[in-house]
């Protein structure tokens, strides 16, 4: 069996890397992040050291991964020029861009308009668990459809086209609640999905929840008409397919669900995934690799998505029904589980991005023993069944 890793056939091909560029579309955060240092406790004082700002929000996750990488980037986000804490982020995307050598494109970054401000992520740690709490703008949600308008008219003029387009979580694609909440039922992503401006471009999609919880009677023609490659992981993509009419809700039947729509990708934790090409029954497993601490899970699924794209795009975007262990949907998914196994390792979305270099080293000391590229081809049903055990919701 060989033993090569999937990192290793990226670094061995860093200058094709360099030539490919990728839009990538969804959300911008400033994240503050602190860790409890003992058991939360109602009406409790912690002290804690001073927390850093970090850039986080999956198009930001997404364009960072990809940077260090060594490709190049088209980023469109709900990032506002008023706001002085956007620089955080643009730090961020600069940051990566000198880590991989790539460029990014800084052209129209901002969303237009005074007063706006880039939504903010407070992220309360304790142990492997997390709470959130988001702060979101009106007014930026509601500027952020026209800035997708221009970035579309952009990205489809001769010379500005990407090689992957890769939509992340669209925070104004939030479900309306009422009338004095500004929010969308996904139509910008089902815009940039179906744009005649991006005809022809593979199409990676990794919802969040405004996106995902608007279940498959939602997505069900888009992915089957649109997207080339969706990922979720095991948990989300158990709620997204609760209206799908299953006979249970197993791993299998969701996989079956997908066979006739498009390549699914589902990750499990510490860091591994399930992959299934369209038209297939045969599941792909990359199995997790063997993380001693686990820092941060804040943007692993993200840079699952980073590492999956750079691998697929390399190989043209081929999706014809070969899954192997050979074939470069497996090395794909073998990739992807690196880039998001080095992310639970540090702390932030879109922080300390590896280099090919340092995720080759990564990858090396992480692999299972005996276990080659730790890719496994035609899962049986048996063994479908023991992954929903292990993932139980």
């Amino acid at each position: 069996m060989k033993t090569d890793f999937a990192s290793g056939r990226l670094r061995a091909r860093r200058d094709a890397l360099a030539e490919l560029r990728v839009a990538t579309i969804g959300g911008a955060n400033i994240e503050h992040g602190y860790t409890l240092p003992r058991e939360f406790e109602a009406d409790a004082k912690y002290s804690v050291p001073p927390q850093p700002r970090q850039a986080g929000g999956s198009g930001v996750n997404h364009a960072c991964r990809l940077l260090a990488l060594g490709v190049g980037v088209h980023p469109v986000l709900p990032l506002a020029k008023a706001d002085p804490l956007s620089s955080v982020i643009v730090g961020a995307l600069e940051a990566a861009s000198n880590t991989g050598g790539a460029r990014v494109q800084t052209q129209d970054l901002f969303v237009r308009g005074s007063g706006l401000v880039t939504p903010y992520t407070t992220i309360i740690r304790q142990g492997a668990s997390r709470a959130v709490l988001n702060e979101f703008s009106p007014d930026l949600m509601s500027a952020f459809p026209a800035h997708v308008e221009r970035h579309l008219k952009r990205l489809g003029r001769p010379g500005g086209r990407p090689d992957v387009v890769l939509v992340g979580h669209v925070h104004a694609d939030r479900k309306r609640k009422s009338r004095n909440e500004i929010g969308f039922a996904g139509e910008i992503t089902e815009r940039v999905l179906t744009a005649p401006e991006l005809r022809g471009i593979p199409k990676v999609v990794n919802f969040g929840s405004a996106q995902f919880k608007l279940g498959t009677k939602r997505w069900a023609r888009v992915l089957r008409e649109n997207v080339d490659v969706f990922q979720l992981d095991i948990g989300e993509v158990r709620r997204f397919c609760r209206d799908a009419d299953l006979p249970d809700g197993s791993l299998a039947s969701i996989l079956g669900w997908f066979r006739e729509r498009c390549t699914v990708v589902v990750s499990l934790e510490r860091f591994g995934a399930i992959g299934q090409l369209a038209g297939s029954d045969r599941p792909v497993a990359a199995w997790p690799y063997l993380i001693e601490n686990v820092a941060d899970s804040t943007g692993a699924g993200d840079a699952m998505g980073a590492g999956l794209v750079a691998s697929l795009a390399l190989d043209g975007f081929r999706l014809d029904g070969d899954d192997g262990p050979e074939s470069p949907f497996a090395m794909a998914l073998a990739a992807g589980r690196a880039c998001a196994a080095y992310a639970c390792t540090t702390i932030g979305g879109a922080a300390n991005c590896p280099d090919l270099d340092r995720l080759v080293a990564f990858e090396r000391k992480g692999r299972l023993p005996d276990r080659g590229r730790g890719i496994q081809t035609g899962l049986s049903e048996q063994e479908l069944f023991l992954i929903d055990r292990a993932f139980d919701a």
